[in-house]
């Protein structure tokens, strides 16, 4: 049989304002800040699930669905919303033995480095999504300049979302986009995460360097590569970021691997055939230049390279 239960997912403490002057009371307006913090948390798993599963590209049924996030409380003395997840699990389901951190505990995580990273000056996580970015602009629209939204742990002490800081968001990530990404390169450093997967800065032959992330999956093919950096380079088919001139920025998602040897020129789908190059090459000689070539060139080769009798003259 199944049964429900709840896991502690994050604690939002509203701050500042009216929530110091009434605590224990929320505004039916601020209900919708949860709202928005919940899409914020269900689209960056849904991301975060793509790039753990590179090659699928549809969720399992009813994904999102089974996203089950709410509260059943307000704290006594504060304005803080235990935020839970409700889940279905087997009769005989122990909690704390069974338990496996997923997408979801995942992209909690990497909104709370999002706002400490924008807090720091320092660039955002590598895995935040650059299609959640526009999504913060929903976030803290019922606060007062003097208000905010702090996203503690079980423990307290977690990052702090407010006006300056989503004003910060939008401005640092509006002139990017994402592309696909198809590159030749070094691999030249490489690190495994805590978790899952890992990150690595890949030389391009221009000279410049690019960090990505790769899969667990992955891992053995990035790392083999750094290895043998001298005779290897990798070819990276993905999903990258971009600064609106067109400068890749990070690769967001590695989707195939192929291996190949260094000084190894890679074939170009898009270059032109050599007939075209040669015609090309015969348009740029004046007609004057064309009108010296001999008529019977082809016949007499030989007479005009070494100085044999033409044909007929033997």
């Amino acid at each position: 049989m199944a049964k429900e239960i709840r896991h502690p997912l994050k604690q939002l403490r509203f701050t500042g304002g009216r929530f110091e002057q009434n605590k224990g009371w929320l505004d039916f307006d601020v209900l919708s800040e949860l709202q928005v913090y919940r899409k914020l948390l269900v689209e960056t798993a849904k991301e975060e699930w793509k790039r753990r599963n590179p090659g699928r590209e549809r969720h399992p049924k009813g994904f999102e669905q089974n996203i089950r996030l709410g509260f059943h409380e307000i704290r006594e003395g504060s304005c803080t919303v235990p935020v839970e997840r409700l889940m279905e699990v087997e009769d005989n389901y122990l909690f704390e033995q069974q338990y496996v951190e997923d997408e979801v505990d995942e992209a909690a995580r990497i909104i709370d480095a999002t706002l400490i990273a924008v807090r720091e000056d320092a660039p955002f996580p590598d895995r935040l999504p650059a299609s959640i970015v526009p999504m913060f602009e929903e976030w803290g629209k019922t606060l007062a300049p003097n208000e905010g939204i702090v996203l503690d742990g079980q423990n307290g002490n977690g990052p702090r979302f407010d006006a300056a800081i989503r004003e910060r968001i939008l401005n640092t990530k509006k002139d990017r986009y994402e592309d696909k990404v198809d590159l030749v390169g070094e691999v030249r450093a490489a690190e495994l995460k805590a978790r899952e997967g890992g990150s690595f800065t890949i030389l391009l032959e221009n000279g410049g360097s690019v960090p990505g992330v790769f899969t667990d999956e992955q891992e053995t093919s990035i790392t083999q590569a750094l290895h043998e950096h001298k005779q290897v380079r990798l070819r990276i088919v993905g999903l990258g970021e971009f600064e609106a001139s067109g400068q890749l920025r990070r690769i967001l998602r590695v989707d195939h691997l192929e291996e190949r040897p260094a000084g190894e020129t890679p074939f170009d789908p898009d270059a032109p055939p050599i007939w075209e190059t040669i015609a090309e090459i015969g348009k740029s000689i004046p007609e004057e230049e064309w009108d010296k070539v001999p008529t019977d060139l082809a016949a007499n080769l030989d007479h005009y390279l070494y100085g044999e009798p033409k044909e007929g003259e033997r």
